[in-house]
């Protein structure tokens, strides 16, 4: 594309593109600033230009990318655990592994009986008459021993 092409074809747009710059932006200075940073993109790819049939409608889809962009890098950043409402951060992630660790090492110094008992409880979260099918105990002896692994645990925990 010559520069005399360029200029009776692309600068006459130039009032749109801003239009379009200032509804995205809302604002003169970058809506201005998107403009001549279209200019410059449109300028260096003058030699592909030729092919476009539609100079108006081409030209308000690259400025709206370029809008785009200038939103996305005004946006401040914010920190990964921010972004994810609910979610530990990596230290209480850690902290909770290491109290799981624990508190399994813990469970597996309990009588057989009782081990056997907390884990369905707890870990597969069987309730106490789901758990006297499985066992043939009563729930009311289940309840007791479940109760007396976690006065264990807990005396572990304090040691």
């Amino acid at each position: 594309m010559t520069d005399a092409r360029f200029h009776t074809v692309w600068i006459p747009l130039q009032e749109r593109f801003y239009r379009v710059a200032y509804y995205l932006l809302e604002d003169r200075a970058d809506a201005l600033d998107t403009v001549q940073d279209l200019y410059v993109k449109l300028w260096k790819m003058r030699d592909s230009l030729d092919l476009v049939r539609n100079p108006a409608a081409y030209g308000a889809l690259l400025v709206r990318n370029l809008c785009i962009d200038r939103i996305r890098r005004a946006r401040p950043s914010e920190p990964l655990e921010d972004n994810l409402p609910g979610q530990p951060s990596p230290d209480e992630g850690l902290e909770a592994k290491e109290t799981l660790g624990t508190l399994m090492k813990a469970v597996e110094r309990l009588p057989e009986s009782q081990r056997r008992l907390i884990k369905l409880h707890l870990l597969q979260g069987l309730s106490y008459d789901e758990i006297a099918a499985e066992t043939g105990l009563s729930p009311l002896n289940i309840r007791v021993q479940v109760s007396l692994a976690r006065k264990k645990l807990k005396q572990y925990e304090d040691a």
